[in-house]
């Protein structure tokens, strides 16, 4: 039986939101939510934190989450790619920090949608307020299958939820490929695997909560977590 990991990379410096995963305004840190979302997947056999940062590291510890420490990497998918290097699996789980709400069977079923393809994803239905935001990533089917992903709006296209899931072997293919031109002009890492001819399968699922990017989404999640 494939035996599944899930890790989840966090870096102290964020653009728009500094320290983001460690903020904890609801008595926990954010990357506390994730981790525990992680755990809840029946899927997952273990779940641990890539960082290169000792703080986080240090408040994760004490919440009894596993942490692996790396070097520094430009994006989280080479971060996770060095996590796991050593590690005895089959499947891994890139899950982000800042997705505190995500339902934990969306890992479920983009695991189970995986196949004999060597990446999956997750798509939802896109709402009418989002389709000329760019910051929400539209993904584009042809089936079960990420045609294309895009800033831009599409007729027909699905809201891209940021879970990826990879054999472990294309995984380590994955980050020594070169970045292709979509890739750096979309700002989005999976044309990388469309670009290069690598089928990557996406799993509709029903709306989740957007991830966490700003101080404003931070507070509005606070709030929300008050009301529970």
């Amino acid at each position: 039986m494939a035996k599944v990991v899930a890790v989840i990379p966090a870096r102290i410096d964020s653009s728009r939101f500094p320290a983001k995963m460690i903020a904890d305004a609801t008595g926990k840190p954010l990357i506390q939510y994730a981790i525990k979302v992680a755990e809840r997947a029946s899927v997952v056999d273990e779940v641990y934190l890539a960082t290169d940062s000792q703080e986080i590291a240090s408040i994760a510890q004490s919440f009894g989450a596993q942490c692996i420490m790396t070097g520094e990497h430009p994006n989280g998918t080479s971060r996770i790619a060095e996590a796991v290097r050593e590690l005895d699996c089959d499947i891994v789980v890139n899950m982000q920090g800042d997705e505190p709400e995500l339902d934990p069977s969306v890992i479920d079923v983009v695991v189970q949608s995986l196949g004999d393809n060597p990446m999956a994803t997750a798509v939802c239905e896109l709402q009418p307020d989002e389709r000329d935001n760019e910051n929400v990533v539209k993904a584009v089917l042809d089936g079960e299958h990420a045609l294309d992903f895009t800033r831009s709006y599409v007729e027909g296209a699905f809201r891209h939820i940021g879970l990826y899931v990879y054999t472990s072997a294309f995984l380590q293919m994955y980050v020594s490929m070169e970045q292709t031109q979509h890739e750096v002009e979309r700002r989005l890492e999976q044309m990388r695997a469309i670009d290069s001819g690598y089928t990557i399968s996406a799993a509709i699922v029903s709306p989740q909560p957007s991830g966490i990017d700003t101080p404003e989404q931070y507070e509005a999640f606070v709030k929300r977590q008050a009301l529970l």
